[in-house]
């Protein structure tokens, strides 16, 4: 990809800086690398190179899906991916096999952060949708992502649907909760134990609600006073926070912050924080604008899908890195770069 890129720039230099998120991702990367090379990193180094060179993804995709109807393939195959990982997740599921839906090649977090992205793309065309017919598809569409969000049992994927819902329901098209009563109602009858966990799931007088999230939160808020300009390096929390000497926190196994805001200002410092929001205030700004100004509806759709997006970013980052894990981060700017064609 690194090479890929390098031969391509010589001939499509122009037009990359013309890109919303030129600046912002050079700034990123370049800066990160800067971190890596001042501050260094923690655990293998397949962590940070992933880091910098999953970004590129960025430039590389309007140069492969050079219009409309191939941006379209993709979506279509994105959708398909997910309605497969989602029915192969449900599948073990109920057979026993698994507590939680989770996909082949991924846990229950990857799969609930991916249906969600994409489940905010059909959302998008179920709005735009004019015949019956394709509402119905779409509909019918979105009922294995919704199924498979609600037994994944992540809170934070389950709090972003249901902003997408409302959000477009309220202001676009109220018969996009059709599909969540359906599933519900489909629990109810099939699966009334799920309903009980996910009850649970919410029963925040419970000291394990939060998921020891509170405990990790404060720590790392405790060595915010102490970060220099360079951060503490790339994937700094096994160098900060030693979870196996910590009695309050049972599970042992967590190697992040479960934060994207702070991993970014501990591991970069403080510019490297801003350049986050940087890069999604430019993508937000630079969709709302085409949404508001194409006629073309296929534009808006995908642009609306963007914004949903953002929203998920926003969101799921107070609970979650979504960018260091890497099918996600490799969706995230696959799905921004799509934005350009």
């Amino acid at each position: 990809m690194v090479i890929w890129i390098a031969q391509n720039i010589a001939y499509r230099r122009k037009s990359w800086t013309k890109y919303p998120l030129f600046k912002p991702l050079c700034a990123l990367i370049g800066f990160k690398l800067i971190v890596l090379l001042v501050s260094g990193y923690q655990g293998s180094f397949g962590s940070p190179f992933e880091q910098l060179t999953l970004p590129l993804l960025y430039f590389m995709v309007p140069a492969i899906v050079v219009n409309s109807q191939r941006r379209r393939k993709v979506m279509w195959l994105l959708i398909a991916g997910a309605i497969l990982a989602s029915g192969i997740g449900i599948i073990k599921y109920f057979s026993g096999i698994e507590s939680r839906v989770s996909s082949i090649v991924s846990g229950y977090y990857t799969l609930a952060s991916y249906l969600t992205v994409v489940l905010g793309l059909v959302l998008a065309m179920f709005v735009f949708s004019k015949k019956i017919g394709e509402k119905l598809f779409l509909g019918l569409v979105s009922l294995p992502f919704i199924a498979g969000i609600i037994f994944t049992f992540v809170r934070a994927c389950y709090f972003v649907t249901g902003i997408f819902v409302l959000l477009l329901g309220i202001l676009k098209d109220k018969r996009l909760l059709i599909p969540v009563v359906v599933v519900i109602l489909l629990l109810l009858m099939f699966s009334p134990q799920s309903i009980n966990t996910v009850s649970q799931r919410f029963d925040f007088s419970s000291k394990e609600a939060l998921s020891e999230r509170d405990v990790l939160l404060q720590k790392g808020l405790s060595k915010v006073d102490d970060v220099g300009f360079f951060g503490y390096g790339i994937n700094s929390f096994p160098a900060l926070y030693n979870v196996l000497a910590d009695p309050d926190i049972k599970d042992k196994s967590i190697n992040t912050w479960h934060n994207m805001y702070l991993e970014f200002l501990l591991d970069g410092g403080p510019l490297l924080l801003l350049i986050l929001l940087w890069i999604l205030i430019a993508q937000a700004r630079y969709s709302w604008a085409i949404y508001r100004k194409t006629q073309t509806e296929e534009q808006k759709t995908y642009q609306l899908g963007i914004l949903l997006f953002i929203i998920y970013l926003v969101v799921v980052g107070f609970f979650a890195d979504p960018l260091r894990d890497p099918i996600i981060s490799m969706l995230t700017w696959l799905v921004l770069g799509l934005s350009l064609i």
